[in-house]
């Protein structure tokens, strides 16, 4: 028989204990903070039509997307981000549902990037979407939650926060006519940092004067000010979107003093169906961004002809993870528990060792069976693998309805009656 390759394919990951249990955690208390802010959980399907996501979803990811035919001959994909999914559920299921809608999800994605650090072909993620909400308050929430959520891992002193505004750009273009494919192309070109190709690419197709009007912009990125100082004359209408931004930054600034906030006005995301307020949480010194988010008023009506806006984010939990464990911030996810190894010297004495572990767990105490005659040999096993306990059910412990209850690290034992462990809050205090 030819043997296997045992390697995973190329991006993708064997995932083990800690950092499955840390990533698991993650997801928990995100979902635990979405539930308590009145979010409903959707579980998106993983395999969709290819042209979901080919609409609205930008150049990056149109090109990175996991593509193939199905047996039926359809063109599918693996899911490269959600939003785009919700939407269709929305479209699909959930419009006579009184809006606004708060829906939130963890799903896994795919895309085929060049692997590097922090950036895998499949990667998780954690993200909320309000439907039908159109004021700025909408997109003050997204942003509170993921806040909230940083705040809650003790991430809050190790992020930045980014602000931009793709409103407007979208006023910007529309005032000179630029259409909306090759809008969508110079964004992308924003998003990767490479704005001397933009302009370049700009005045080539001759809007020289919307040329001028970026490079002002972006010499004075992080002034609000100063972009309106350039615009107000020109496109008055654009300052509108720079409002928007400032009353975001001036809420955020009230809920959370201590949250480090970076107004950038050259600031672009990949997704083409950005058309408000974007953002992005960085850890500084990290290669990529952990979480983002925006508004996205026209993806709905693209799907299904509804004017339907929406605003939401996605927390990439595995880039939050490396980010933490960079941080050593990471073994505060894992719940510090005490174990406990419940030995049982003969095999007939399991069913009666079961009940004894169901009230072991019953005390946050996790606990696992060892069946083996050999007590010292388990003994010496069980040091190693780290856990804090040995319950010993013997003969005689059997016969008597009793356990032998061995503390590993003080070297105390004591044997009690069965029904004693019922009756405490903590095994130590039968040791004492």
């Amino acid at each position: 028989m030819a043997r296997i390759t045992l390697e995973p394919l190329r991006g993708f990951r064997d995932i083990l204990e800690p950092e499955s249990g840390m990533l698991t955690r993650l997801a928990e208390i995100f979902r635990e903070i979405a539930l308590s802010h009145g979010y409903g959980e959707v579980k998106p399907p993983t395999l969709e039509r290819f042209e979901l996501f080919a609409v609205k979803s930008g150049e990056e990811i149109r090109r990175s997307m996991y593509v193939f035919r199905d047996k039926a001959g359809r063109e599918v994909a693996l899911r490269p981000e959600a939003t785009a999914s919700v939407a269709r559920i929305y479209l699909r299921l959930l419009r006579g549902r009184q809006k606004p809608i708060r829906l939130f999800y963890v799903v896994n994605c795919f895309r085929y990037e060049e692997p590097q650090r922090a950036r895998y072909r499949e990667f998780w993620q954690a993200g909320i979407e309000i439907i039908g909400e159109p004021d700025i308050y909408g997109d003050f929430e997204a942003i509170k939650m993921l806040v909230y959520f940083y705040r809650k891992i003790g991430m809050m002193d190790h992020i930045v926060l980014k602000l931009g505004s793709t409103r407007l750009y979208r006023i910007l273009f529309a005032k000179y006519n630029v259409p909306e494919d090759f809008q969508d192309h110079i964004l992308h070109l924003m998003d990767k940092g490479m704005y001397k190709e933009a302009l370049n690419e700009i005045n080539e197709k001759g809007f020289n004067e919307l040329g001028v009007l970026l490079s002002r912009i972006w010499e004075h990125r992080d002034s609000i000010d100063a972009a309106v100082k350039a615009i107000e004359n020109v496109v008055p209408e654009a300052k509108k979107a720079i409002s928007e931004l400032n009353a975001i930054y001036d809420m955020l600034r009230q809920y959370e003093p201590n949250l480090n906030i970076e107004i950038d006005l050259a600031f672009a995301r990949g997704l083409a169906y950005y058309t408000g307020i974007i953002y992005e949480v960085k850890v500084p010194g990290f290669p990529v961004s952990i979480a983002g988010g925006g508004r996205y008023d026209n993806l709905i009506k693209i799907y299904g002809d509804e004017d339907v806006p929406g605003t939401g984010f996605a927390i990439g939990l595995d880039r939050t993870l490396a980010a933490m464990q960079e941080l050593g911030r990471a073994e505060d996810l894992l719940e510090k528990r005490r174990r406990a190894a419940l030995i049982v010297m003969n095999r007939e004495h399991v069913p009666y060792a079961a009940r004894i572990q169901d009230m072991l767990i019953l005390k946050n105490i996790v606990t696992t069976i060892v069946v083996t005659p050999r007590l010292h040999k388990a003994l010496t096993r069980i040091v190693k693998q780290g856990y804090d306990y040995a319950i010993i059910v013997g003969e005689q412990e059997y016969r008597e309805q009793k356990v032998t209850i061995r503390d590993l690290a003080a070297r105390k034992q004591v044997t009690v009656p069965v029904k004693d462990i019922e009756e405490v809050s903590e095994l130590s205090e039968l040791l004492a």
